[in-house]
């Protein structure tokens, strides 16, 4: 069992459409952890579908070969659910309450696109204005959890696997000071997980199911662990 896991977020052209430069990670301020007058909202995004891609087939006869393929496998990446992702909010929530942290659980779906451009302010400050929710929820910080992609990857050069498919999360999790738009923490990740033993048993892949479920787990426990220390 293989498992990858990168500090920082890798810029891949075909699931972003775009070059951007990425925040850099900045380590969780903790003296929020012992401040019995800060109110901090959760909010978790997390994708519509997930699905199988295929970085490295970067012709339209290489993704048409690799998708017909691996119709089987995308059709079942297809079926895997983000629903345990979402409880991260909760999750977060009884870290905070432990420590004797106010915080609130947002249900709202957040569309960060939609969100104002906040002014240049450079390195370790938000560039979307999330200052709204300081109005309407009573909040100082905002700790949000932002899952770009989740489902299986499969590696390709051209027409050519370069190995088996593995589970993939990615994304990025941080707490903005809703007042000054600077980050008091940021925690981008990519996370891969290949299955342990045999993977291509259609059409339940229970191999690829077991590392998608167990990579859910561990997102979690990468994500709570900055919180969880004493």
């Amino acid at each position: 069992m293989q498992v990858k896991i990168f500090s920082t977020l890798v810029l891949i052209l075909f699931l972003s459409g775009c070059a951007t430069v990425h925040q850099h990670p900045v380590s969780l301020n903790t003296e929020l952890l012992t401040n019995p007058q800060a109110r901090i909202g959760i909010i978790v995004n997390t994708p519509l579908n997930t699905s199988l891609v295929f970085p490295g087939a970067d012709c339209l006869l290489c993704l048409a070969s690799a998708s017909a393929f691996n119709s089987e496998l995308s059709k079942f990446a297809k079926s895997l659910s983000t629903e345990e992702l979402k409880t991260l909010s909760a999750d977060l929530s009884a870290v905070f309450k432990s420590r004797n942290i106010d915080s609130l659980v947002i249900e709202d779906l957040l569309e960060i696109d939609k969100l104002p451009k906040t002014k240049k302010l450079g390195d370790g400050f938000a560039k979307r204005d999330f200052s709204s929710y300081a109005e309407k929820y009573q909040l100082q910080h905002l700790v949000v959890i932002d899952i770009h992609r989740a489902g299986l990857i499969r590696s390709y050069s051209a027409y050519i696997p370069l190995g088996p498919p593995q589970a993939e999360i990615w994304g990025d999790a941080y707490m903005v000071d809703l007042t000054t738009h600077k980050y008091d923490w940021y925690l981008p990740f990519e996370m891969y997980l290949s299955a342990s033993g045999k993977w291509d048993e259609p059409p339940a892949f229970p191999g690829l199911t077991n590392a998608y479920y167990q990579l859910l787990e561990q997102v979690r426990d990468h994500v709570l662990e900055p919180f969880s220390k004493p």
